[in-house]
């Protein structure tokens, strides 16, 4: 074995010199210099040989004890039981304690928009990573299916809409919100450019002429039973129209599906979250018909839009990891409060980069401040979403807040 410097390189790599310099006392660095040898008492009483060169510098530090069962003469036997102690002592000191492998949580989410953005954020800037967690993302295509993986037990969370967590409590299967991620409804309305030169609206209108515009159209929603199909029928019913009868609300799904439903006029209006409508006014074929984005409905101006949810024997068997994910998000909602929209254009890039530029810088600046910096969830937030599904003829018995809602998990 070939002795090295001490002292060079990383702590473990240290700790192996160190016993190589015991099987290589004569093959010191100085050895063209024989090293003098002075014996230090160590604070437990133990003494020690120190070998300095002529240079001075630092050889190798052997205690005597050790010294002298190499150098008595014991059998080999008794030398290489000794040498395989110190190699397991090595191994187990050395391996550290972060090289296990990151623990896998899965996880469902509606679609992928803005209003989802903090999940990818999360992961993006390695926030999971630093909690010891691997998140594996499951996109459902709209709202419905992601809480249905839930309630069955195919995931333990899902980072979904209020309405989505309102519903089933109604029907006895209680799952709890840890968290409040957007305060804020962002479901912005988005209507093919021919469709309002017929109706002769413009995003200037005022907002009563647009809703009454929505008479006889056809209107594209992501699923049966999302929020975007939950605020369809909550705004034909605000504007006096019977949702079905004057005007149809039929699932179109989300991304490229969505925009293709809009574009070629299977729809004639569409709602989603940000950057959709955005791409689809950048393409050229559409309007931004309601920016809720930007508070056009000030009836919808603190909405529980986007939630962290789990369900309760989650909560009960694992409360450390709920606290994990909570932290990770939070993390992501400050870290966007703080950045620039180009910053966060170019984190996103993995999961939203076909998205074009423009509408993606568009959405994000319309987006973002809607973020929450706390999490923290309240109980106005949650009547104007209950609100919201009760106007829609949805919503029957109404839950306060305890009722599926806890901040306990939130950094004090």
């Amino acid at each position: 074995m070939a002795c090295r410097r001490a002292g060079a390189g990383r702590t473990t790599a240290v700790r192996l010199r160190t016993v190589a310099s015991l099987h290589c006392r004569k093959n010191s660095i100085d050895s063209s210099h024989p090293p003098s040898s002075v014996r230090v008492p160590r604070k437990d009483g133990v003494k020690q040989k120190v070998a300095v060169g002529k240079s001075g510098r630092f050889i190798r530090v052997v205690p005597l004890q050790l010294e002298n069962a190499f150098m008595t003469p014991s059998s080999n036997k008794t030398r290489s039981r000794v040498l395989v102690a110190l190699a397991m002592l090595i191994v187990l000191i050395s391996t550290p304690a972060h090289a296990q492998a990151p623990r896998k949580v899965k996880m469902t989410l509606p679609v992928v928009a803005l209003t989802t953005a903090p999940v990818y954020l999360a992961e993006a800037k390695g926030y999971f990573a630093q909690e010891g967690l691997s998140v594996d993302l499951t996109v459902t295509g709209g709202g419905g299916p992601d809480i249905k993986a839930l309630i069955a037990g195919d995931v333990d969370f899902t980072y979904t809409a209020s309405d989505q967590v309102m519903l089933p409590w109604q029907e006895g299967k209680r799952l709890v919100i840890v968290m409040g991620v957007i305060p804020r409804a962002l479901i912005n309305w988005a209507m093919h450019k021919d469709v309002a030169q017929a109706k002769g609206i413009t995003e200037k209108s005022p907002l009563a002429d647009k809703l009454k515009a929505l008479r006889g159209l056809t209107i594209g929603a992501t699923q049966p039973g999302s929020l975007t199909a939950n605020l369809a029928a909550y705004t034909l019913r605000k504007a006096g129209l019977v949702p079905q009868q004057d005007a149809n609300i039929i699932p179109v799904g989300s991304g490229l599906t969505w925009l293709a439903a809009l574009e070629q006029r299977k729809v004639d209006v569409a709602l989603m979250s940000p950057p959709l409508p955005d791409t689809a006014v950048a393409r050229g074929f559409a309007i931004l018909l309601i920016d809720n984005a930007r508070g056009e409905d000030p009836a919808l101006a603190e909405f529980l839009q986007q939630v962290f949810v789990t369900r309760p024997d989650v909560i009960q068997k694992d409360p450390e990891l709920v606290r994990k994910l909570v932290r990770a998000l939070l993390r992501a909602n400050q870290w966007a409060l703080a950045a620039k929209p180009e910053e966060i254009a170019d984190a996103l890039r993995p999961s939203m980069g076909a998205t074009p530029r423009d509408a993606l810088m568009t959405g994000i600046k319309a987006t973002v401040p809607a973020y929450s910096r706390d999490g923290r969830i309240t109980e106005r937030a949650l009547k104007a979403a209950a609100d919201v599904m009760e106007v829609a003829g949805i919503l029957k018995k109404r839950p306060m807040l305890a009722d599926i809602a806890t901040n306990d998990f939130l950094p004090r």
